[in-house]
C-alpha cells in the first residue's frame, strides 16, 4: 500500500537564511532550499523558501508531529517563536500554535498515545514478557533476568512474583488471594519470611524457617528465593512494577473459577476470555509456552487497569502499591 505522505511545503519569507536558522533552533528541524527529496528518502519535512515575489506572498501553515510537546513549546518559545495558542488538548491529542519570523503558522502536535503495559510471568528459569498496547500485543519475548524485562517501554509493568516480603507470620496478600481464587487456591504461592530466602544455604533456610515457623521451606520455594529477592529490590526502586497474580486475573476477568490451566480445556477458556476483553493475542509466541504466554497476557491486561485506576487490591483496602495482588 502506497500511503501519501508529507514531501515538501512551501514557505514565504523575507530572509531565506535566517528562516532556515530560526526553524533549526526553534523546532530542531532542518529546511532545504530547493526540490523535493526523492521517493523513499527520510525527512520529517522538506521545504522550499521563497523570497517576496518569487511565488507567494501570504502566509503559510505547516505542522510537526512531535513526542513531546511541553519540552518542544519551551525550546519553541526560548529560540523567539511567537505563541499564537498553548498547548492544549484537541481531540487527537494536544496541539500549540506559533508564528515564525515572516509570518507564517507553525503547528506542533502531540498525538494520544495507546496505553502500553507489560505482563512479566516465571517461565522455565526465565521470564515471559508479554507488552500490550491499546488491545493487541505488541511485543512478546522471552528473558534472562528480571533487568532485561524491565528495560520494556511500557506505563505499569506487572509480574508474578511476590512483592513486600514478611518479616513475620503470613502475607495478608497470600491469604486473600487464595480465598479469591477458591479452587485454585493451590497456585497461590506461600511467600516465605525474608529470613529464610536471605538464608546462605538450602540447609540453613531449612533451620530458618522451622525455627520461626514450626515448617521446614521446600527446595523449589528456596530456589525461587534469588529471584524474589531479585524483583522485591527493583520493585522498591520501580514504580512501575506491581504484584499481579495470573489465577487472581483471570478470576477477575471471568467473574467465577476456571478450570485448571494444565488441562487443554483450561487453556482453551482462558485464551478465550481475553479475546473477549478484546485483546489480539498471536497464536503463538518463539521459546514461549501457551500456559505462559495466556498468564503473562492477563497479567499485561491487569496492569493496563492498575494504570487506569480500575485495579483492585488483595486483600481489600490495601493502601500502597508494594504488599498487594492486584487484580
Amino acid at each position: 500500500m502506497n500511503e501519501p505522505r508529507l514531501a515538501f511545503a512551501v514557505l514565504p519569507v523575507r530572509d531565506v537564511r535566517r528562516a532556515a536558522r530560526f526553524y533549526l533552533d526553534a523546532f530542531g528541524v532542518e529546511l532545504h532550499d530547493g526540490p523535493p527529496p526523492a521517493a523513499g528518502d527520510v525527512a520529517s519535512l522538506h521545504a522550499e523558501l521563497v523570497a517576496p515575489g518569487a511565488e507567494a506572498t501570504a502566509g503559510a501553515r505547516v505542522g510537526f508531529v512531535v513526542d513531546d510537546l511541553a519540552a518542544a513549546h519551551a525550546r519553541a518559545v526560548a529560540a523567539g517563536a511567537a505563541v499564537v495558542e498553548e498547548p492544549r488538548a484537541e481531540p487527537w491529542g494536544r496541539a500549540a500554535r506559533y508564528l515564525d519570523p515572516d509570518g507564517n503558522v507553525v503547528v506542533l502536535t502531540e498525538r494520544t498515545r495507546p496505553l502500553r503495559v507489560a505482563g512479566v510471568d516465571v517461565a522455565g528459569g526465565a521470564w515471559a514478557v508479554v507488552v500490550l498496547e491499546g488491545g493487541r500485543v505488541a511485543d512478546a519475548f522471552r528473558c534472562e533476568s528480571f533487568a532485561d524485562a524491565l528495560l520494556v517501554e511500557a506505563q505499569v509493568i506487572g509480574v508474578d512474583i511476590p512483592i513486600g516480603l514478611p518479616e513475620s507470620g503470613a502475607r495478608p496478600a497470600d491469604v486473600a488471594a487464595r480465598r479469591f481464587v477458591g479452587p485454585r487456591a493451590s497456585s497461590v504461592f506461600t511467600t516465605p519470611q525474608r529470613a529464610v530466602l536471605e538464608a546462605p544455604s538450602y540447609a540453613e533456610a531449612r533451620r530458618v524457617a522451622t525455627e520461626l515457623t514450626g515448617k521446614s521451606i521446600s527446595a523449589q520455594a528456596f530456589a525461587l528465593g534469588r529471584r524474589i529477592l531479585e524483583v522485591d529490590e527493583y520493585a522498591h526502586a520501580d514504580e512501575r512494577v506491581i504484584e499481579v497474580h495470573p489465577e487472581a486475573s483471570f478470576r477477575e476477568l471471568a467473574h467465577r473459577p476456571l478450570r485448571s490451566k494444565h488441562t487443554s480445556d483450561g487453556l482453551a477458556e482462558r485464551r478465550r476470555l481475553l479475546v473477549e476483553a478484546e485483546i489480539e493475542l498471536p497464536d503463538s509466541v518463539p521459546r514461549i509456552a501457551e500456559p505462559d504466554l495466556l498468564d503473562a497476557t492477563v497479567v499485561a491486561w491487569t496492569a493496563g487497569r492498575y494504570a487506569r485506576g480500575e485495579a483492585l487490591p488483595l486483600p481489600d483496602g490495601h493502601a500502597g502499591r508494594i504488599g498487594a495482588i492486584w487484580r
